[in-house]
């Protein structure tokens, strides 16, 4: 009969003296590449009544609109309404209750109604619940 032979596994340390400090460079590698303020600061005069109200939802996306017709997606700018529609259908793909469908919109108060109307539209049927932002008289 053969002797039968096991292997002596010898154990390798795993040093972990450095784990922490690859830790700490990674926390600082993602800190600085994030974004710190998704509202961009744009010049927006918004249009004045009496009936507006504050509310308190929570909004789940920005949309605003400048003087010149320019669209502005939670900060960044888009080419037309129809980024807008499925930027906001993206966002409440996974959404059920209206309480997490509010839109915050926003537009200066020289745009004429034919260049707001499309992107109220596209924030309707990306299933967004659209919170107008105005300022008291």
């Amino acid at each position: 009969m053969k002797a039968s032979r096991k292997k002596k596994r010898r154990k390798v340390q795993v040093p972990i003296a450095s784990m922490g400090d690859i830790a700490f460079l990674l926390i600082i590698f993602f800190m600085l590449l994030s974004e710190f303020s998704k509202e961009k600061d744009l010049a927006i005069d918004l249009p004045r009544s009496d009936q507006v109200n504050k509310t308190e939802v929570v909004v789940v996306a920005r949309v605003a609109m400048t003087a010149d017709g320019a669209i502005y997606f939670d900060g960044d700018r888009v080419d037309n309404a129809k980024d807008i529609e499925w930027g906001v259908r993206a966002l409440l793909s996974k959404t059920v209750a209206d309480e997490q469908r509010h839109v915050q919109f926003k537009c200066d108060a020289a745009l004429s109604k034919e260049k707001f109307e499309p992107v109220l539209k596209a924030i309707a049927e990306g299933g967004g619940i659209i919170e107008a932002v105005g300022e008291n008289q």
